[in-house]
């Protein structure tokens, strides 16, 4: 199942499965949580609709599939910050200004307390552009370019990734 949300992530979001997390981390369960009705705008809401998936589905697509295990593996739970996603929509025609942000918890199943970690993180415009497909014209993006979606969904889930101990 969980392999199968893999493949799923890759042809929604058009990644490369080539960067895994480091061979000895392992991940039990992935959660990502927005509240989408504390979004005021509807239109913004629509925007981010499968945000919880599509940031899930980074994650996952960037773990080794070993990785993946029933128990005694960390546990990542993502709680985005729904003003701030509002407040990007609305600031989508200055990209400088976009972010998204979340608390990041990652607590290990097994007790050991050297790999719990708890932060906030908040990606954007300049890691958000390392991600956008090359020759990707910036000044061309709008509140529908799911390409720029697309890139910040992938930094914030590269940072968390890549961050796993």
């Amino acid at each position: 199942m969980i392999r199968n949300l893999i493949l799923a992530g890759v042809s929604v979001l058009g990644l490369s499965t080539a960067a895994f997390a480091a061979s000895d981390v392992k991940v039990q369960e992935v959660k990502v949580e927005a509240d989408l009705s504390a979004i005021q705008n509807p239109e913004a809401a629509k925007v981010f609709t499968n945000l919880s998936e599509d940031l899930r589905g980074a994650i996952l697509n960037r773990l080794d599939p070993n990785a993946l295990v029933d128990k005694d593996g960390q546990k990542i739970k993502i709680d985005i910050d729904e003003v701030e996603l509002a407040s990007t929509w609305a600031n989508l025609a200055d990209l400088s200004k976009s972010q998204l942000t979340g608390k990041v918890d990652v607590r290990p199943d097994d007790g050991d307390g050297l790999k719990f970690d708890n932060y906030v993180l908040t990606v954007a415009y300049p890691q958000a552009k390392a991600f956008l497909p090359e020759g990707t014209d910036v000044s061309a993006l709008d509140k529908d370019a799911m390409v720029y979606y697309h890139a910040m969904v992938n930094a914030f889930a590269d940072y968390v990734v890549t961050n796993l101990k």
